[in-house]
Order: structure tokens, then sequence, then C-alpha cells
């Protein structure tokens, strides 16, 4: 029977692999921050289903643990994942344009330093490089638990508790 630290732990993975393979074709600073996301996302959704439904018995598993729960998160993931990460991956590069400005040649430079400005913007890029990350991390680390779950003796039910 998997226990919380396993369900963390494959929820950390799952969350940073799935996480890495969305973000595939970012740059590698981008990568970086989004498998972070992922991790944090992963761990989060690895441990959910338990927080939802505590595990003081095998027989715990309810809803938060069922089949059509994970199909649920799964259908809603694939519609809203794209869309989610591409908004996430947008407001990242709005906040790194507030470093920027324009230079002769249709380029850019970095902006006189404002210090504080600078901090903030990046943070807030960071942010959301991480959220980008974060929402594919959550729904590898739920489905990892379940998963881990469906295997043991006791399984995971179909919708709730005796169904």
């Amino acid at each position: 029977m998997s226990d919380r630290s396993t369900h963390k732990l494959a929820g950390v993975g799952s969350g940073a692999v799935f996480a890495a393979y969305r973000a595939k074709d970012q740059s590698f600073e981008s990568l970086l921050a989004e498998v972070a996301g992922g991790a944090i996302g992963g761990y989060l959704g690895g441990i959910l289903p338990d927080i939802l439904e505590p595990a003081i018995s095998s027989w715990h598993r309810s809803t938060a643990h069922g089949y059509i729960s994970g199909g649920t998160i799964l259908a809603s993931a694939n519609a809203m994942l794209s869309t989610w990460e591409m908004a996430c991956r947008n407001n990242a590069e709005n906040c790194k344009a507030l470093r920027m400005i324009p230079a002769p040649g249709g380029t850019f430079v970095v902006a006189p330093p404002d210090p504080i400005q600078q901090l903030l913007s990046s943070l807030a890029e960071l942010f959301w490089r991480l959220a980008a990350g974060f929402f594919n991390g959550f729904t590898a680390g739920y489905i990892s638990h379940l998963a881990l779950d469906a295997v043991t003796p006791r399984s995971i039910p179909l919708l709730t508790s005796g169904f």
C-alpha cells in the first residue's frame, strides 16, 4: 500500500517530468522554472486525494479517489492545460518586457536599472513561469496518486465508495 511519502515522491517526480515535457520548446531558464512549478504542483496533486479523504483506514477511498474523478481531471486538463499554460507564459513574457526598452534596429535591451521595478518584474515573471508548470504538475501528481492506489489490494472505486 502506498503511503504519504510515496505519494509525495511520485507526485513530485511525475509533476516535474510532465511539466518538462510540456515546456520542452521553452528557453532553458523558462524550462527550469516550469519544471520547478511542476514539482510543486505534483507534490500538492499527489497528496490532495488523501487531504480530501484522509487515510484513516484502507476503506477511506471514495469520490476523490475514484476512476471517474481521475477521468474528469484528465478530460478537463486536456481541454484547459494548453490555455492556462499559454496565458501564464504570455503573462511571463509581458513581465519580462517591462525590463526591456526598444533599441535601434528593432531589438530590445535591458532597461536602465530601477532596482525595485527590475526586482518586481523579475519576480512576477518567475511567478508566471512557475504557474505554467504548476498546473501541468498538479494534474500529473493527482493522477499518480490514483494510479498508485489503483494497484493496491483494495484498489479505487469507480465513482464513490460502494459503487
